[in-house]
C-alpha cells in the first residue's frame, strides 16, 4: 500500500483525533495499577459479592425469608437502572461523512467525527461482517455468548476461583455486559473499578438479553467497539488496517482485529509485534472453541498480512483532496449549528458532489506536467497523457532559465449550472515542500491584469465604448497616498489606443485611466456583484485595476462564468449567514445530493437559480472584446495562441503580479469557465514567468480537452446594438481625412455623434511650412492634414516627432508676408499679443506715416486700462521693421495692455494695442518623489519614478529633470514626472585608481568659453572606516564599497520654467542604488551581504552642489 512520509506518521501519532486511543490506554493502565494495589481480601470480597448476587438473581426463591433478602438486594441494585431499551436510545449516532464524485461511485474523502470517544465509523449489519470476525470475537470475549443469559457464568466462576488462589482479579464480562458498559455507562465511569457498577452491568445485560435477540446484541457490540486509530466499529477497523470492508476479512485478519477492543493501542500499525502476539491468542481461542482446527490456526498465523502503513492512508485520496475539504466545509456551514455542531457526523451524511473525475484527472495531469516543463523536466506520470514541452521552452530566453515554479491551481466550472467540475488546489496535497495542503483555489492572491475586465466592464456600464480612446503615454494620476505613475509590461508607450485594443493587449496605463474615469469604488462594487467575495478594505488605489487587491481563483472563475452567460450568474443561493449587502447572492455549486445514514435525502440540487448581474448588452460587448484575437499578437506574440481555440470563440485574460509572484489565466466559452494560477504558495517570486508563460499553456490544454467533440457554441448578439465607422485615434465618426478607419459595435445610445477632430486640415506656406496668414500669397498656400494631440500626449507626440515617426502641425505663423513686412504703417510685431514677458523687453514694430510727426508707447494695467503710463520719450523718427523701445517691466506683474500711438502733423492719432502679461516671479518646484536617502534595489525596483510639484502664478512652460547634473527628460505635461531606468556602472573604486576626467567648459576673462579635460572625481577612504572606499564625482554621482556591499549614489533635481522664461530649481535629493543579494560586485573581503543603509546620508562625504558651482 502507499507509504506515507515519517512526518505524516508522526502527525497521526500526535493528532488530537487520536485522543480516544490515548485516553483508553491511560485508563487501562490506571485500572491495572489499581488492581495491583487492591488488598487480596478486598478482591475476594468483591468477587464473592458478585457471585452471591448472581446466585440470588438466578435461583428460584424457596422461602419467604430468602425471597425477602433477594428482593431487598435486587431492589438496591436496580432502583436507578434505565429501561433495557436504553441500549437502543443511548447508542451514539455517528458515522464518517462520505464525499463522492458526481456519479456517486468514486469516494473522494471520508471525514471522521472529531469529538472525543467518537471517530471513524460506518454502521453495518451482522450479515455484512465476516463470520471469521464474529467467531473470533465470541471465542475471545465470551465463548458462551450464544447460550448465556447475558452474563458469563462460567467466567464469573473462573474469576472467583482465580481470586481464591490469589491471582489477578478477573472481570469475566460478557459481550452483552461490555455493550452495556460501552453504551449505557457514562464515559467517566466506564473505567472505574467498582463492584456496584459491575453488578449493574450484569443486571442490564440480563434484561437486554431477555428483550433483544443475540444477533442484534452482537451487531450492536461490533459497531460500538473502539479498535484504535479513530476506528469505531468493525467496518471502520477493517478499512483502517486492511483497506477492505468487514465482510471480506479473512481468518488471519479477523483474528488480529478481534483482539483490539481489549487493547486498541496494540494494533498492527502502531504495535505490529504485539498485534501479532495477540493474534495467536485469538486463533488459539478459536481452536479451543471449535471454530477452526489447529492447522487452520497455524496457517492463518503464518499468513503475511497486507497492513496499511498509516491510519491516515485510508483518508488519502489524490483525486481531489482540496475539493473534498471544500465540500466538507460547505456541509459544516449548511448543516451544523451551534445547537447541533456535529450534525453531519451524527447523521452519517453521504454526499454526491459536482466533481467530474475524468476532468479532474486530466487537469491534474496537465498542471503537473506543464509546471515540470518550466523546470526543464519531462516526467512520465502514470495514467496521464504524455505532453511535449512547449516550443518556447526549447529555444531562446526561456530555454536557459529555471522558472522557479513549484505549484499550480485550477478551477473548472459549468457556466450553465454554476457547478464546480474540477478544483485543483495544489499540485500535490501531501507535499509539504510546496505547502501542498494550502488550497490556492480559495486563497487570496493578487490577480494581476486578469482583473482588468471588471474595470473595463464598469467603464462600459458608464458609457465608455470599445472605441473610446485612452492615451497610452506617461501619465501621473492623482492617488490618495502619492501620485501614481503606471508603466506597461513592455515598458513602452503606445499613444492613442481604443479600449478594445488596450484590453486585449493588456496595456496598463489605459486600464488605470479607465479606473480613474469610473471611480475605484464603482469598480469594487462591480467586482462584488460579479462574484468577488474579497476586496473588503476601506480603500483601494488605482493599482487595483492592475491586480493590486487580493481575490480567490474560485471567485474569478465564477466571474468569468457569469461573463460566459452574458451577465447571468447561475448557482445556488448564498447561505443566509454569509449574505452581505452589495455582494453576490449566488454561489458556485459543489453538492448535488446529501443523504443521511438511513438513506433519506437531506438536500438535493434541482438546478441553478439565476440572477442577471449586468445587462445582456453589456455582457455581449465584453465577450465580443475579450474573444477578439486580432489585437493580441503585437503584445503577446506567439503566446497569443494559448488564449484561443481554432474552431470556436473563447474569452481569455492573463495576469501577472509584481516580481512574477503570481501568473493567472482566466477564460470561458458558453460551455466551460476555467481559471488557472501558477506560482509558489510561499509567495516567493518566479523567474520571468508571466501568466502567458506559466498559466496560459495549462489553460489552453484544458480548454482544448473540454471542448473536444463538443458542438460549437457562440455568443449571439442581442438587440440593442449599432455599428459605426470610427477613426482609430479618436473613436469619433470617421472623416475623409482619417487614415485609420474601422467599424465598431456600440450599445445603442453610446455610439459617437461627433466627427473626428484628431486629424485636422491646416493651411501652410508650402515653401517654409509655416501656418499661412491672410498675407500669404494664395499660390503658396497648401492644405495639409496633421494630427492634433491632446495636452496629456504633448510630450509623447514631441518624442515621436523627433524620432521621425509623426509630423506635428506647425506652430509658427508665416512671417514672410506678415504685417511687419508689409506696408502696415502702425504695428507692434514683438512681443506678440497675449504673450508673457519679464525683465527688459524689446518692442519691435512699425511706426510710419506720410504725415508723421512722432510716436509714443504707453502701457496700462488690465485689458481696458483707465490710466496709461508712457514708456520712454516721444520719438520723432519713423521706424520700419525695427526696435521701437526698450521696456523695463521688472517692477510690474499681471495683465497689461501695450499701446503704440503715431501722431501725425494734422493732429490725427493712429493707434494699435495688444494684451500681454508681465511675469517676473519664478515658479516654485519641489521634488515629491523620490525622498532623500531612499534606497533602490536594481534587480527589484527596475526604475526610479521622479515627480515634481511645479506651479506658477501665471503659466508653466516645462520642467527639466536632472540626474547627476545631466538633463534626463523635459516634460511639459502636468503633473510633471520622469522615469529613470536604473543602471549601475559596477566600477569598484580603489585608492590608486585614475580619476575620472571630462571635458569641462572654462569661462575666460573676456567672456569667451574654452574647454579643458579635467578630473571630476576623487577616491578616498572613509576616515571612520578605512575599509570603506568612496568615489565622489563633482556632479553628485558616487560609489561606496565596503565590507557590507557595493552602492552607487545619484543626485536628482528638477528645474522649472514658466512661459515668461523665469526658472526655479528644486532642492536636490540623493538616492542610493544597490544590487540584489548575490548580484553585482562582491563586498570587500566578505560574501553576500548588503550595505546597512539605516542612515544612508552619512556616506555622502561631499555636500550636494551643482557642477556649475564647482567649476564656473
Amino acid at each position: 500500500m502507499k507509504r506515507l512520509t515519517d512526518q505524516a506518521t508522526s502527525r497521526l501519532t500526535d493528532h488530537p483525533m487520536n485522543l480516544p486511543s490515548k485516553i483508553y490506554l491511560h485508563r487501562r493502565r490506571q485500572e491495572r495499577l489499581h488492581r495491583a494495589q487492591m488488598p487480596a481480601w478486598q478482591k475476594l470480597l468483591g468477587v464473592a459479592a458478585i457471585a452471591l448476587f448472581v446466585f440470588i438473581t438466578l435461583t428460584v426463591t424457596a422461602t419467604a425469608s430468602v425471597a425477602a433478602v433477594a428482593g431487598g438486594v435486587y431492589y438496591y441494585f436496580t432502583r436507578n437502572l434505565p429501561d433495557p431499551s436504553a441500549i437502543v436510545t443511548k447508542q451514539e449516532n455517528f458515522e464518517t461523512v462520505k464525499i463522492y464524485d458526481r456519479t456517486g461511485k468514486v469516494l473522494l474523502y471520508e471525514s471522521i467525527d472529531p469529538r472525543p470517544f467518537r471517530g471513524d465509523r460506518t454502521y453495518v449489519t451482522l450479515d455484512q461482517i465476516s463470520p471469521y470476525l464474529i467467531n473470533a470475537t465470541v471465542a475471545l470475549e465470551d465463548r458462551s455468548f450464544w447460550e448465556n443469559p447475558g452474563i458469563n457464568l462460567r467466567g464469573i466462576g473462573r474469576a472467583f476461583v482465580q481470586n481464591l488462589q490469589g491471582g489477578a482479579i478477573q472481570g469475566a464480562s460478557s459481550i452483552t455486559q461490555q455493550l452495556v458498559k460501552n453504551v449505557i455507562i457514562p464515559p467517566e465511569e466506564r473505567y472505574q473499578r467498582s463492584y456496584t457498577r459491575k453488578i449493574k452491568e450484569m443486571l442490564m445485560a440480563l434484561k437486554i438479553t431477555q428483550k433483544y435477540d443475540k444477533t442484534q446484541i452482537l451487531e450492536w457490540y461490533l459497531n460500538n467497539n473502539f479498535y484504535g486509530n479513530f476506528s469505531y466499529g468493525i467496518e471502520s477497523a477493517a478499512q483502517t488496517y486492511f483497506g477492505k470492508p468487514a465482510k471480506d476479512l479473512n481468518l488471519a485478519e479477523a483474528a488480529m482485529l478481534a483482539a483490539l477492543p481489549q487493547f486498541p493501542g496494540l494494533n498492527p500499525i502502531q504495535a505490529p509485534e504485539d498485534a501479532k502476539r495477540r493474534q495467536r491468542k485469538v486463533l488459539q481461542a478459536m481452536v479451543e472453541a471449535g471454530y477452526i482446527t489447529q492447522e487452520q490456526a497455524d496457517e492463518a498465523y503464518a499468513q503475511e498480512l497486507d497492513v496499511r502503513e498509516s491510519a491516515l492512508e485510508r483518508f488519502d485520496n489524490d483525486i481531489a483532496p482540496h475539493f473534498a475539504l471544500y465540500v466538507l466545509d460547505q456541509l459544516k456551514k449548511e448543516f451544523n449549528t451551534p445547537e447541533d455542531p456535529y450534525f453531519i457526523w451524527r447523521n452519517g451524511l453521504t454526499v454526491r458532489t459536482t466533481l467530474d473525475v475524468d476532468i479532474q484527472h486530466y487537469v491534474t495531469c496537465v498542471a503537473r506536467q506543464r509546471v515540470a516543463h518550466l523546470a526543464h523536466e519531462d516526467p512520465t506520470i502514470p495514467g496521464c497523457p504524455d505532453l511535449d514541452p512547449e516550443p518556447f521552452l526549447q529555444s531562446g530566453k526561456h530555454s536557459k532559465i529555471d522558472h522557479n515554479v513549484s505549484n499550480a491551481a485550477v478551477v473548472v466550472l459549468d457556466p450553465k449550472t454554476g457547478e464546480i467540475l474540477s478544483m485543483l488546489g495544489s499540485l500535490d496535497y501531501n507535499n509539504r515542500e510546496i505547502d501542498g495542503e494550502v488550497n490556492i483555489a480559495l486563497a487570496d492572491r493578487q490577480p494581476g491584469s486578469s482583473f482588468k475586465p471588471i474595470t473595463y466592464l464598469t467603464g462600459f456600464s458608464q458609457g465608455l465604448t470599445a472605441a473610446t480612446v485612452a492615451w497610452d503615454v506617461r501619465q501621473v494620476f492623482p492617488d490618495a497616498v502619492e501620485p501614481y505613475t503606471p508603466e506597461n509590461y513592455d515598458r513602452k508607450y503606445h499613444g492613442p489606443v481604443p479600449l478594445r485594443v488596450a484590453l486585449q493587449r493588456s496595456y496598463n496605463i489605459p486600464a488605470v485611466w479607465v479606473m480613474s474615469q469610473v471611480g475605484v469604488k464603482n469598480v469594487v462594487n462591480m467586482a462584488h456583484r460579479l462574484g468577488v467575495t474579497s476586496l473588503n478594505k476601506d480603500y483601494y488605489g488605482l493599482s487595483l485595476t492592475l491586480g493590486g487587491g487580493e481575490v480567490k481563483l474560485l471567485d474569478m472563475a465564477y466571474v468569468f462564468a457569469t461573463f460566459a452567460n452574458m451577465g447571468v450568474m447561475k448557482g445556488e443561493p448564498v447561505l443566509p449567514q454569509d449574505l452581505r449587502p452589495g455582494y453576490r447572492t449566488l454561489d458556485p455549486v459543489a453538492i448535488l445530493e446529501v443523504k443521511d445514514r438511513e438513506g433519506n435525502i437531506v438536500k438535493e440540487y434541482e438546478g441553478p437559480q439565476e440572477q442577471r448581474v449586468i445587462s445582456e448588452q453589456l455582457g455581449y460587448l465584453l465577450d465580443n472584446v475579450l474573444s477578439d484575437p486580432r489585437p493580441r499578437p503585437p503584445a503577446f506574440g506567439t503566446f497569443a495562441q494559448y488564449l484561443e481555440l481554432p474552431d470556436r470563440p473563447i474569452i481569455a485574460k492573463t495576469g501577472t503580479t509584481n516580481d512574477f509572484r503570481d501568473g493567472w489565466t482566466l477564460g470561458a466559452s458558453p460551455q466551460y469557465a476555467v481559471g488557472v494560477w501558477v506560482g509558489n504558495a510561499d509567495n516567493t517570486p518566479m523567474e520571468s514567468t508571466s501568466g502567458s508563460v506559466g498559466a496560459s499553456p495549462i489553460f489552453h490544454d484544458i480548454m482544448a480537452y473540454l471542448h473536444k467533440d463538443k458542438p460549437v457554441e457562440k455568443w449571439e448578439e442581442p438587440d440593442g446594438f449599432v455599428r459605426r465607422t470610427v477613426c482609430y485615434e479618436s473613436g469619433l465618426l470617421a472623416t475623409d481625412i482619417c487614415p485609420r478607419r474601422y467599424t465598431e459595435i456600440f450599445i445603442d445610445g453610446t455610439e459617437p455623434k461627433e466627427y473626428d477632430n484628431f486629424w485636422q486640415v491646416f493651411e501652410v506656406n508650402k515653401l517654409n511650412g509655416k501656418l499661412a496668414t491672410p498675407y500669404t500669397p494664395p499660390d503658396l498656400v497648401e492644405r495639409r492634414v496633421y494630427p492634433v494631440f491632446p495636452p496629456v500626449a504633448k510630450d509623447w507626440a514631441q518624442e515621436q516627432a523627433e524620432l521621425g515617426k509623426i509630423q506635428l502641425p506647425p506652430t509658427e505663423y508665416d512671417d514672410t508676408f506678415g504685417p511687419v513686412f508689409t506696408d502696415e504703417e502702425v504695428a507692434i510685431a514683438k512681443p506678440a499679443p497675449f504673450s508673457y514677458i519679464k525683465g527688459q523687453v524689446e518692442i519691435w514694430g512699425n511706426a510710419r506715416s506720410g504725415d508723421f510727426r512722432l510716436y509714443q508707447l504707453h502701457f496700462g494695467q488690465g485689458l481696458q486700462p483707465q490710466t496709461w503710463t508712457q514708456i520712454g520719450p516721444d520719438h520723432y523718427n519713423q521706424v520700419d521693421k525695427g526696435v521701437l523701445e526698450y521696456w523695463d517691466v521688472s517692477g510690474l506683474s499681471g495683465p497689461y495692455t501695450l499701446r503704440l500711438s503715431v501722431v501725425e502733423n494734422s493732429g490725427n492719432v493712429r493707434q494699435v494695442a495688444i494684451p500681454i502679461t508681465v511675469d517676473n516671479t519664478p515658479p516654485t518646484v519641489v521634488l515629491s518623489t523620490p525622498e532623500n536617502g531612499k534606497v533602490y534595489v536594481k534587480e527589484d525596483d527596475e526604475w526610479v519614478n521622479i515627480n515634481a510639484l511645479a506651479t506658477d502664478d501665471w503659466a508653466m512652460d516645462r520642467v527639466v529633470f536632472y540626474l547627476d547634473d545631466t538633463p534626463l527628460i523635459t516634460t511639459t505635461v502636468s503633473p510633471y514626472s520622469a522615469k529613470w531606468t536604473i543602471t549601475m556602472s559596477d566600477t569598484v573604486p580603489t585608492l590608486d585608481m585614475e580619476p575620472i576626467t571630462a571635458r569641462v567648459p572654462i569661462t575666460q576673462p573676456d567672456g569667451t568659453v574654452t574647454y579643458e579635460q579635467r578630473p571630476i572625481s576623487t577616491v578616498e577612504a572613509d576616515p571612520d572606516d578605512p575599509n570603506r572606499i568612496i568615489l565622489t564625482a563633482t556632479n553628485g554621482f558616487g560609489i561606496i564599497h565596503d565590507t557590507k556591499g557595493y552602492t552607487e549614489t545619484h543626485v536628482i533635481k528638477a528645474v522649472a520654467y514658466d512661459v515668461a522664461g523665469n526658472k526655479a530649481e528644486s532642492q536636490p535629493v540623493r538616492i542610493f542604488v544597490i544590487h540584489k543579494e548575490g548580484k553585482g560586485p562582491k563586498p570587500r573581503g566578505q560574501e553576500g551581504r548588503l550595505p546597512d543603509l539605516d542612515d544612508p546620508t552619512r556616506y555622502a562625504l561631499r555636500p550636494i552642489v551643482s557642477w556649475n558651482e564647482r567649476h564656473l
